[in-house]
């Protein structure tokens, strides 16, 4: 079955449109059975060889917190890359570079709408130390959202356990969440978001297979983030509780709940 995985690319993901459940092949005088499922767990797919496929686990602390060593990718690095039927589109996610992004993620943190949200409105130097930090930071990845090669996002994929939120609920050691923002309003709008959003999801399963929930604290009164979540049902509203700095939402997406309800 991987071999002919790995043969059959282009052929599976155009069979693979949306709304189509399983599919019957013949092959080597067999029949294959494969589902959705299946299909969209195949990482090669839609990754490149993932960094935490290649050490054994190993333990460390960091603020009196146990958690696995985590290995970062490099600046630039691709991520992820999906072409979206619905949209008509390709989305990547890559991780920053600031010698390439800088100008680009300065303007968005000084519009008002990016601002009213991240609070980061400032000088292009404070931007790149906030990026230098969080290149240097190993339990976060920064990555820009890229959209037919054009950038219109920025995103921090995190490990919860080390996290802020990891002392707000019962956090496992590959718990993920993530951070977002969309600076260009062109690619505003619920078909838009409802892609990138299944990507981030769909990214972050394959990233490493032993990551079995995906975590989200939005701010209670972001009414655009809190509507989606509550219309994609892969998302469940766990509680409402304050951080130091915000009331927040906690939201929960488990590995189950997407990969068995045909939403991607």
């Amino acid at each position: 079955m991987r071999n002919f995985f790995l043969n059959n690319e282009g052929r599976l993901k155009e069979y693979f449109r949306p709304g189509v459940q399983e599919i019957e092949i013949s092959t080597n005088n067999q029949k294959l059975t494969i589902n959705r499922s299946e299909f969209f767990q195949f990482s090669p797919y839609w990754i490149k060889p993932s960094e935490n496929d290649l050490y054994p686990v190993n333990w460390m602390r960091t603020n009196d917190v146990s958690h696995p060593v985590r290995h970062n990718p490099e600046k630039n690095t691709s991520l992820y890359e999906r072409y979206i039927y619905e949209i008509n589109r390709t989305i990547v996610f890559r991780v920053i570079d600031p010698a390439r992004d800088l100008a680009v993620f300065s303007s968005w943190q000084n519009n008002g709408r990016v601002s009213e949200y991240w609070e980061l409105a400032g000088t292009p130097e404070k931007h790149l130390e906030y990026i230098k930090k969080n290149l240097a930071d190993p339990h976060l990845i920064p990555a820009m959202l890229e959209v037919d090669g054009e950038p219109v996002g920025y995103f921090e994929f995190y490990w919860t356990k080390e996290d802020r939120l990891g002392p707000y609920y019962d956090s496992h050691d590959y718990d993920r969440g993530f951070h977002f923002l969309i600076g260009e309003r062109k690619f505003l709008g619920i078909k838009n978001t409802d892609a990138v959003l299944k990507c981030v999801v769909h990214y972050l399963f394959l990233d490493d297979p032993r990551t079995l929930k995906i975590m989200a604290e939005p701010r209670s009164d972001n009414r655009k983030v809190l509507q989606y979540v509550d219309s994609f049902p892969v998302w469940k509203r766990i509680k409402e509780f304050s951080f130091p700095h915000k009331h927040a939402v906690l939201l929960e997406c488990t590995r189950e709940r997407l990969f068995t309800g045909g939403h991607l």
